[in-house]
């Protein structure tokens, strides 16, 4: 048995630059890895096979961890089975980065479990076709991330506590794209905002403004919102104020402590 941990995600800004032909966007961006995160047993068995608990997800073959392994399998040529468990804490919608994550561990996890010898330039060419945010989470702490979101360059870490808030409403990154483009059109000025996606996401649900309003900020495409102190009793105090909304306090994650806090290493 081979446990695993797989930390969300925070952006803490998002500026987009751009919008490919093929209708990627390309942006600025900072994420940071935090204490918020799913739980992926892997254990041997006949065949593959994937069990999903905790927050409600699709457990098939759309999963990035079912996709992850099938990319790892057609690489390598093992074709040895093992059984996954995913325990997700991370809710989806939120602009956390949970299925990114799940992928990237799965990655890390299987090139340890079967010996695979993937350095750090190889697990990227696999975790690049998984999704735009994958490689990022091959390494976590902090990072500026520009592109289409391929491209991560480790930055000076940071240390701190978050106080998270999930509003209960769920956004797809598709949604939030595909508004951010019609204000854009309209000749919406994005630039007083940390997050170019905010302005998006409050045209899809205005009952957002009231986190934006307390101070913390949207990450991703939404719709979770954060804010960063310090230390532990200045989240607390904030954290306390907050009443009627699911929410967390934990630790950012640094690169250096990442790999370890992930897979043990």
């Amino acid at each position: 048995m081979f446990k695993t941990r797989s930390c969300a995600k925070l952006n803490l800004y998002l500026h987009i630059k751009g919008k490919r032909e093929d209708g990627y966007h390309y942006i600025e961006s900072e994420f940071q890895t935090i204490g918020l995160y799913d739980e992926i047993i892997f254990q041997p068995s006949e065949e593959f096979s994937l069990e999903c608990s905790g927050e409600r997800i699709p457990c098939d073959e759309t999963n990035l961890i079912y996709r992850a392994y099938r990319i790892f399998v057609e690489k390598t040529g093992i074709n040895s089975g093992i059984k996954i468990s995913l325990k997700k804490n991370i809710p989806a919608g939120r602009g956390l980065g949970g299925g990114s994550s799940n992928a990237a561990v799965t990655l890390m996890a299987l090139n340890r479990i079967f010996e695979a010898g993937f350095n750090d330039e190889a697990l990227h060419s696999l975790a690049i076709q998984l999704g735009a945010d994958v490689p990022f989470f091959l390494r976590g702490g902090r990072a500026r991330i520009s592109g289409i979101g391929d491209e991560v360059l480790p930055i000076e870490d940071m240390a701190g506590f978050v106080v998270l808030v999930d509003p209960g409403v769920e956004i797809s990154t598709a949604e939030a794209y595909s508004m951010y483009d019609r204000l854009h059109e309209k000749g919406f000025d994005f630039s007083p905002f940390k997050n170019h996606l905010l302005p998006a996401a409050l045209q899809i649900n205005p009952e957002l403004k009231k986190f934006y309003e307390m101070g913390m900020d949207m990450t991703g495409s939404g719709s979770g919102f954060f804010r960063i102190f310090p230390d532990e009793a200045q989240a607390l105090a904030f954290y306390d104020k907050i009443q009627g909304w699911r929410k967390w306090i934990v630790p950012l994650i640094s690169s250096q402590e990442y790999r370890t806090f992930t897979i043990g290493e």
